[in-house]
Formats: C-alpha cells, structure tokens, sequence
C-alpha cells in the first residue's frame, strides 16, 4: 500500500501543512482510554508504543475520524 493521505485540522502541530495535510513520517492513533499514557518509544521527539493492541467499540472511542470497525 502506498502511504495515505492524512489530513489534519491541527494548525499549530509541527507535521500540518496547508490544506489540512499532515506530514509526518509516523502516525499513531490512539483508543481515549489511553490518550494521558505515558510512552516509551519514539522517534525524535514523538513518542509512540508499538507493544499493546486495544479494541474500539466505535468512532467515539478513537481520535481517528477515520475509524471504521474491521469486519473479520
């Protein structure tokens, strides 16, 4: 798969540029639940963990707009 578009209404983030397109070289989404969870990898400055998986319960569970529920 070629890299996505990913768009981003963050203005003041490092990685928006114009037109709401976001930049960066990784991009980690998140379930709320976990969103004040201190991380321990990273990469430059951002930090991310690659060691955990979670389930969503729906859209609202995620800060991904984009988030649709895999169909086994």
């Amino acid at each position: 798969m070629e890299n996505p578009m990913v768009k981003c209404s963050v203005e003041n983030c490092e990685y928006w540029e114009s037109g709401n397109n976001c930049v960066a070289e990784t991009i980690m989404i998140e379930i709320n639940a976990h969103a004040d969870k201190p991380l321990s990898q990273g990469h430059g400055h951002e930090q991310y963990d690659t060691k955990h998986q979670d389930t969503a319960s729906g859209v609202v569970d995620t800060c991904c707009h984009t988030f649709t529920e895999r169909s086994h």
